[in-house]
């Protein structure tokens, strides 16, 4: 019977009784408070969430270490700080008083001061030398990056959610190391949050290489708003080179000076057209401060002629978190040397002109690596994170693109700000009504999506809103509701 039926198993599946089941889910729990004891030894789980967890007060996200990530599966994940209890329980009940409306002045300026703090910088690998060993300069590194926490932990500004898991530092480190250019991929939508000037001078000061900034998604905002902040960078930084990009050739998708154009509903082009004038002058930027000595190893010239007043098209199959351009033709895998390469060979390749791309997650570094070579080479997604680890890509036999995987880097603005900068997953938001409560109080919400008061409001015509107040009447809106009680499903309409 075996022989003739290879595929069948050969003994039968064991029946699982619901006692049984009961006893395993019994026993996974138990495993979960032991390592809840094991992490923290003050915590007791038949404490309430409103409870105080140590006798010494409701433990912050400060005080909370980061964990190693030693096995391979969760090497490269990315680690932050996370709520305690009670602050998430505060946070909930923060939610439900009246919003207080700030001024246009108040609410929607904000400074690189207001953004990056001096006394708050970035990890800076520490000098290593090629005749060391993998694990005396890891050590190091090691020992270098507690200090550093600890540092932060200790210094008196307020530090918002930032990367903790030292792969992930050592990630851009290495794709600083072996490139000659890098180029700094800026959301146009709020340049100032994603230019860290840590970064800045770590790329300019610290490495001494040149730095082009990209103004990138600028068709989701009005022509005028990308020559403002052109103009605002080249006075705040002169040094900067400066240049502009986005995937699609025509006209902006959302005009973000017009409110009316901003509350309708627009699809994105089913094709997604490369703008290859765009491309070419990302390359004449690169072009403009590429060392002496390696300018012939590309020729920029041909280079540039081929992206100039050539368009071409692919289908964009970009559907939730899946791979936003399907299967390319020719899969180029990642460069496995490179990363040896950054370990044990030259720091800058003599064979190649290397460009970096750095930046925060989500502001399209991948999508200009898949513009350039005009298919797919690297997976994107929409969820904030998805490149793991970076990866080289050539354009010419001489030319390569090096994408590093996005970072948070530490800053002092709100958490609920980096939440709606797109820097953190929205699936792994504790709490969202805090960024909502945010969003609510600097733009009137609830007139954007035309949103009513309650039913059985008082004076439904000077209603007072809250944050928890507007997710309540937008589930109502949407038909979201609780499978049980039928009650409107706050959580999911705030998310």
């Amino acid at each position: 019977i075996a022989e003739s039926y290879p595929n069948m198993p050969l003994h039968r599946k064991k029946p699982f009784s619901a006692k049984q089941k009961k006893m395993q889910l019994l026993a996974k729990r138990v495993s979960k408070r032991d390592q809840a004891a094991r992490e923290d030894p003050e915590w007791d789980f038949r404490q309430r969430p409103n409870e105080e967890s140590a006798p010494g007060g409701p433990q912050t996200a400060h005080a909370q270490t980061a964990k190693p990530a030693t096995d391979g599966r969760n090497k490269l994940t990315s680690q932050f700080d996370k709520l305690s209890r009670v602050e998430i329980e505060d946070n909930k009940k923060r939610s439900m008083q009246p919003l207080h409306r700030l001024s246009l002045e108040d609410g929607l300026t904000m400074s690189f001061d207001d953004a990056y703090s001096a006394d708050v910088d970035i990890p800076v690998r520490p000098e290593w030398t090629y005749g060391e060993s993998k694990s005396v300069v890891e050590g190091r590194e090691a020992a270098y990056f507690n200090s550093w926490l600890e540092r932060l932990r200790a210094s008196d500004e307020e530090v918002s959610l930032y990367e903790k898991n030292l792969e992930v530092w050592r990630q851009l480190w290495r794709v600083v190391e072996i490139s000659d250019i890098l180029l700094l991929i800026v959301d146009v939508r709020h340049p100032v949050l994603h230019f860290p000037p840590s970064l800045y001078r770590y790329i300019t000061e610290t490495t001494g290489k040149p730095l082009v900034v990209v103004l990138n998604k600028t068709d989701l905002v009005a022509e005028n708003t990308v020559q403002a902040w052109m103009h605002y960078f080249k006075q705040r930084f002169p040094a900067v080179v400066l240049t502009r990009f986005c995937c699609y050739r025509d006209e902006a998708l959302v005009d973000d000076t017009a409110v009316a154009s901003m509350k309708m509903r627009r699809q994105r082009p089913r094709r997604r057209t490369h703008d290859s004038r765009l491309v070419g002058d990302l390359f004449a930027a690169c072009r403009s401060v590429c060392e002496t000595d390696k300018l012939g190893l590309v020729g920029w010239e041909d280079l540039i002629a081929r992206y100039t007043d050539k368009v071409e098209e692919e289908e964009d199959s970009d559907s939730g978190d899946e791979s936003s351009d399907g299967e390319p033709d020719e899969p180029v895998a990642p460069n496995e040397d490179a990363d040896e390469e950054a370990h044990h060979g030259e720091r800058v390749s003599s064979k190649y002109v290397t460009l970096g791309l750095v930046g925060h997650p989500n502001v399209g570094k991948s999508t200009i690596i898949n513009s350039i070579v005009r298919r797919t080479v690297v997976s994107t997604s929409r969820t904030p994170g998805h490149t793991k680890h970076f990866q080289t890509i050539h354009v010419t036999p001489t030319l390569r693109l090096c994408d590093c995987p996005g970072l948070v880097f530490p800053c002092v603005v709100g958490r609920p700000m980096q939440v709606l900068a797109g820097l953190y997953n929205i699936a792994q938001v504790q709490e969202p009504y805090t960024s909502v409560q945010y969003l609510a109080e600097r733009v009137p919400v609830e007139r954007v999506l035309a949103l009513h008061p309650p039913a059985d409001a008082r004076d439904p015509e000077n209603f007072v809103w809250s944050a928890w107040a507007i997710c309540e009447a937008f589930a109502i809106d949407r038909g979201f509701y609780t499978s049980r009680g039928a009650r409107p499903d706050v959580y999911r309409a705030c998310k």
